[in-house]
């Protein structure tokens, strides 16, 4: 059983470039080696039971580049983390738009240019994210269930579907089981259309496939030849698409 320690950290001490104090997290186990992980603006060390202080602090200060860099990683991600609020930025489409709250009887979302309009009567940031949240979801079905049947039936593997799902989820853009059933996370309305694509395309493509072999991923390639700069641009992105 890990035991945890929490000790103040002031790392940068010595000749090197002087840092900000951190909180630092030592956890003890039955490990063999010492690990480092960054969780929410905290360092936490993982080491063997046989670690000496010592050691711990030598192996903090010998990465200590590495620690800035991230908690800046980190921080910039929590300053982008999607809020639907008046005033606040979203990344809508690969643009960076201000959502602007509208007063009017009739629920809508309308894109103007660099702004986001929500617009509906006594609007608050609660009921301005189930506008957003619906509209998605209207979107999701517009779009991505009608190509996924549309890619399903060109492959031949219509017969295979037995249920497309719309889900938010906390952590997958799209998943698929055995039974036929693929669910695609409605947020990625959010992102480019090319985007979208590659998401309904490997999903469609796991009916063929239920795997991540060369097979799948060749057949994906011959649907969307881009999709490893989509991957990419996903995961430097994807933080900006989540909100509760």
């Amino acid at each position: 059983m890990a035991k945890t320690k929490i000790v103040p950290l002031n790392i940068g001490t010595g000749s090197k470039q002087a840092y900000q104090p951190i909180q630092c997290e030592v956890m003890r186990s039955k490990r063999k080696t010492l690990a480092l992980y960054i969780k929410q603006q905290k360092v936490v060390v993982r080491c063997p039971w046989a670690a000496s202080n010592a050691e711990v602090d030598e192996f903090i200060e010998n990465n200590q580049d590495w620690i800035q860099e991230r908690l800046r990683e980190e921080q910039l991600i929590e300053q982008e983390t999607l809020r639907i609020e008046k005033g606040a930025k979203i990344f809508y489409r690969a643009r960076e738009l201000t959502i602007v709250f509208k007063e009017g009887r009739k629920e809508r979302i309308l894109i103007n240019g660099d702004k986001f309009i929500i617009q509906g009567h006594k609007l608050n940031a609660a009921k301005a994210k189930i506008q957003v949240e619906d509209y998605l979801i209207d979107k999701a079905s517009e779009y991505i269930i009608p190509r996924a049947k549309g890619l399903a039936n060109y492959l031949g593997v219509d017969h295979k579907i037995t249920e497309i799902k719309l889900r938010k989820t906390k952590s997958k853009w799209g998943h698929c089981t055995s039974q036929g059933i693929i669910q695609y996370n409605w947020l990625i309305m959010l992102a480019p259309y090319s985007i979208i694509d590659y998401m309904i395309t490997h999903e469609v493509c796991h009916m063929i496939h239920m795997d991540h072999s060369r097979r799948f991923w060749n057949l994906v390639g011959s649907i969307c030849a881009d999709y490893e700069h989509y991957i990419d641009w996903l995961k430097t992105h994807e933080h900006r698409f989540w909100f509760d």
